[in-house]
């Protein structure tokens, strides 16, 4: 059922708001090592300096992951620290992929 919900339906994984910083930081460096983390860069629409909180940024970065990845529920994993989502968490400017 979760593989057919998957392809019916758009999802995105963001960090859960209990996650500690320093899993929040490592899960940021690790999803922008390994996908484009451009929207929370330089002029990205998620590098506005009102909203960069750590918890925005790595959900940012952990759903750039997750996509480019094949929103397989594994890689919104991040050491128990993910969370997929039905509902898209896009932001103003801030658009999520």
């Amino acid at each position: 059922a979760a593989e057919t919900l998957r392809h019916r339906s758009k999802t995105w994984c963001v960090a859960k708001p209990s996650a500690e910083d320093a899993a929040l930081r490592g899960n940021l460096e690790f999803a922008c090592s390994e996908s484009d983390c451009g929207a929370i860069q330089g002029t990205g629409g998620c590098a506005r300096p009102d909203d960069n909180s750590l918890l925005s940024r790595a959900s940012v970065a952990m759903n750039a992951y997750y996509q480019a990845r094949g929103r397989n529920s594994w890689n919104c994993f991040f050491n128990g620290t993910g969370l997929i989502t039905i509902t898209d968490p896009s932001l103003g400017a801030c658009k999520y992929a």
